[in-house]
């Protein structure tokens, strides 16, 4: 038996410690994202421990509270399993997120009671399991974080991420797949190795995507822009030009730290006023460009005047310029309006502080 135990978790576990080196050493990716692969990572290990318990017990008549407890944490946590994943897609609003917390907290609870009063599975005296009226509540719910998952993939097609999008399908069916046979057929180790599988590709798939940010503000870089401008170019957006005013002075006067934090400032801003569909860029020193596909002009301006108020609140000020791209401009030219506006605005500002 522990033979056959070691042979089937073996790679799971060598995959979990690997992605978790990774994860601990690999300085490109932030502390929020970080903290979701391993808990992405974590619930792998859990499923894995619950396979191990329940091949190792079921059917012995051996510890059947042991294995009711061991049932319900599998089935709390084979749903939630997709969640960090809905959250690194980050085109999710917070509500959504919110009610899918609340369901799994839910599903947890119904797990937890079916231990007493066996409402989801059950054990007969040789700890052999079988399925009860509750049952298709963990199901339901696993079903419905797929759903959200594959509408990012949807959301994120329509913004033009269309390898994301592929990648997120793709893992919403292998996901589904292996809940179905796990749920149905009763195939061991398929959960747990498949969000194995997922963390690490997801993983990789996002480290390569910071090799399109800026080091310093994470904003996406200039190559990145040219690139999804390319590619968004077929869709109705406004493009939004800016730039730091004063970072010379800044620079000349405190110190090259000082204008590192003024740029901060502005990305830190801007990342906390734009929507999830937005693409903000940092095009090199003190220039920012924005994307925002499928918008209304007076949506624009909100969101624009909201960033010039953000940066002004932390002691600094920006010129800005947006234009509205359709189908069949000439983007170039619009571009170079767009660039003439915003320096038509910064010089407005510096007359406005001569008077």
């Amino acid at each position: 038996m522990i033979r056959e135990i070691v042979q089937m978790s073996y790679l799971i576990i060598v995959a979990n410690i690997s992605l978790f080196l990774f994860l601990t050493f690999n300085s490109t990716v932030s502390n929020k994202i970080k903290n979701l692969f391993l808990i992405g990572t974590a619930i792998s290990l859990v499923m894995l421990i619950c396979n191990i318990i329940a091949y190792t017990f079921q059917g012995t008549g051996e510890c059947l509270t042991l294995l009711k407890i061991n049932s319900a944490v599998s089935y709390s946590v084979s749903g939630p399993i997709i969640l960090p994943f809905i959250y690194i897609s980050g085109v999710i609003s917070k509500k959504i997120r919110i009610t899918l917390l609340i369901l799994a907290g839910i599903n947890c609870i119904v797990c937890i009671i079916s231990i007493f009063n066996d409402c989801v599975f059950s054990f007969d005296e040789m700890g052999n399991s079988s399925l009860k009226t509750f049952a298709a509540i963990p199901f339901i719910f696993s079903m419905i974080y797929l759903c959200v998952l594959l509408s990012a993939s949807f959301i994120k097609f329509r913004l033009g991420l269309r390898l994301e999008s592929i990648f997120l399908t793709v893992l919403s069916i292998a996901i589904l797949s292996a809940t179905c046979l796990n749920t149905y057929l009763h195939f061991k180790y398929l959960i747990s190795g498949m969000a194995t599988l997922s963390c690490i590709f997801y993983y990789l798939f996002f480290t390569t995507q910071t090799l399109t940010r800026d080091a310093m503000t994470s904003a996406l870089n200039r190559h990145c822009f040219y690139r999804d401008i390319m590619t968004m170019r077929k869709h109705q957006m406004f493009v939004i030009s800016m730039d730091l005013n004063g970072l010379k002075q800044i620079n000349d006067n405190l110190g090259h730290d000082e204008g590192d934090k003024a740029i901060l400032a502005v990305s830190e801003s801007t990342f906390e006023i734009i929507p999830s569909r937005c693409r903000f860029y940092r095009m090199g020193g003190d220039e920012f460009e924005i994307l925002f596909p499928s918008a209304s002009r007076s949506d624009t301006e909100i969101m624009m005047q909201k960033i010039k108020e953000a940066v002004h609140s932390r002691g600094y000020s920006i010129a800005m310029g947006c234009g509205e791209y359709k189908k069949g401009m000439d983007l170039d030219e619009l571009i170079k309006e767009i660039d003439a506006m915003m320096y038509e605005d910064k010089a407005r500002m510096k007359a406005l502080q001569g008077l």
